[in-house]
């Protein structure tokens, strides 16, 4: 994650998610050094959609037990004090943000706003006493872009019969654009595990931050008469350009990321949905087959992620344009008992 990006996640003044939510970190020293960290939040749209539920998150510790239950403890007591009863985590601090502790893929670097982690804080997380809830896949590969043949006699058929198109994004009309963007996404996810609704101000202040590096290519609407019902969004992976600025916008890590999404190459999905009355109509299909195929011609190597691990149908549809499993990321809770 760029630095400014961070600082803007944490900016009580600036970050309109503050004005439904409170929050605290925490920093462990041992002998004057640094040796964990750990954030707690209260934001009021999950605990009232998630029945008291507040969030940790922004862990990093070393490799020791005690360190990881110190921190685990001030979070929890924190979140404990203002009435919540059970955690969730890491939410770092929305599930609109990064989540997840990474238990399986090591071996290759992270894609852009997925998190990565040492082996060990899956230890940590479960020796402090909290249980994983949910599993999150990431499935990648050299893209198939043109997919089976079954699959675009599908979409063909859910576009000529049942009246369904597939646009890019209008960059011209951006705030509107990103309100038809933003309802789709929130009915889309409505019933998905951990998804809490967000309003219109977050998803613009999350769309400012990362308008510099959109790629209008690689975001959709699916639309019927004229109403959006699906949408899709990648984004280029930039994590290598991150790497080189050191995190930094300035003096010159701006040139490095608009350097890396001139050229292309390596893309991560972050959404695909469709609104529910409109699924099983074949949107679907037509929504991968048409955003796979603007994805593959200039990003061959495609990222699908985060994945619920119980979304066989989202798994098997993946797979047959050549992105399997390769990644997994568990989400935890915990009982605050009082």
């Amino acid at each position: 994650m760029l630095d400014i990006a961070l600082r803007a996640m944490l900016d009580r003044g600036g970050n309109p998610f503050w004005k439904n939510a409170v929050g605290c970190e925490f920093l462990c020293r041992r002998d004057d050094e640094v040796v964990g960290r750990i954030g707690a939040c209260l934001d009021r749209a999950l605990a009232d959609a998630e029945e008291g539920c507040g969030a940790v998150g922004f862990f990093d510790a070393i490799d020791d037990l005690e360190v990881a239950r110190a921190l685990f403890d001030a979070a929890e007591g924190w979140l404990r004090e203002r009435g919540c009863t059970r955690a969730r985590g890491p939410l770092n601090y929305t599930i609109h943000d990064t989540a997840g502790v990474l238990v399986q893929g090591f071996d290759t670097p992270p894609t852009i706003d997925t998190t990565w982690n040492p082996a060990y804080y899956d230890g940590l997380w479960a020796g402090a006493g909290w249980a994983g809830v949910q599993d999150m896949l990431g499935a990648a590969g050299m893209l198939e872009h043109l997919g089976p043949e079954k699959a675009r006699r599908f979409a063909a058929l859910a576009k000529k019969r049942r009246g369904y198109e597939v646009r890019p994004l209008n960059m011209k009309d951006f705030d509107s654009e990103l309100e038809r963007f933003r309802k789709v996404y929130n009915a889309a996810w409505s019933d998905n595990w951990g998804h809490v609704a967000i309003s219109e101000e977050e998803f613009a202040f999350k769309a400012k931050d990362m308008k510099a590096v959109l790629d209008p290519d690689l975001l959709r609407i699916a639309e019927k008469d004229g109403e959006a019902v699906g949408c899709f969004m990648g984004l280029p992976d930039l994590n290598v350009a991150i790497k080189r600025s050191g995190g930094k916008m300035f003096p010159f890590g701006w040139w490095h990321l608009l350097r890396a999404k001139k050229r292309g190459g390596r893309v991560r999905v972050i959404l695909l949905g469709v609104v529910p009355k409109h699924r099983q109509g074949g949107v679907e299909a037509l929504l991968l087959a048409d955003s796979f195929q603007a994805i593959g011609e200039r990003y061959p190597w495609c990222e699908a992620s985060w994945v619920l691990a119980d979304n066989a149908a989202m798994v098997n549809g993946l797979a047959r344009y050549n992105l399997h499993s390769y990644k997994r990321w568990r989400m935890y809770e915990k009982q605050l008992d009082r």
